[in-house]
């Protein structure tokens, strides 16, 4: 690992040791959104209504025929959040860093450190 990687780490490590979520650490890093997003294949069927998103996205995404996470996930690899009609920047904004908080909550420390890692390399 290089020294820019360690200070990149450190400085993920250390907004997160603040109380700071997965993703504002990320974007604290990245001026771009292209992280990888972990999870694992036992939360795929999740429904999206249990992701505590708010009213107007959980609806965009209903009306968009994407009820779970797989669905939500797929769509966004293959396509422009916004494409979903009334689901605008902000609210693809929120889509994201609430499957990256939900799938982070999710993942052993192990995961996390392994993750984080290869974020970094990124």
């Amino acid at each position: 690992m290089t020294q820019k990687n360690i200070d990149v780490m450190d400085i993920i490590v250390g907004k997160m040791a603040e109380g700071t979520t997965i993703a504002d650490a990320l974007k604290s890093v990245y001026h771009r959104r292209s992280v990888c997003i972990p999870c694992n294949e036992s939360d795929f069927n999740i429904s999206i209504m249990d992701l505590n998103l708010s009213n107007r996205t959980t609806n965009a995404l209903l009306r968009g025929k994407i009820n779970t996470l797989s669905e939500a996930i797929s769509f966004c690899n293959g396509n422009k959040i916004t494409d979903i009609a009334t689901l605008g920047r902000l609210s693809g904004i929120e889509l994201f860093e609430t499957i990256l908080n939900y799938c982070w909550n999710r993942m052993t420390d192990n995961e996390k450190i392994y993750f984080l890692i290869d974020t970094v390399k990124r």
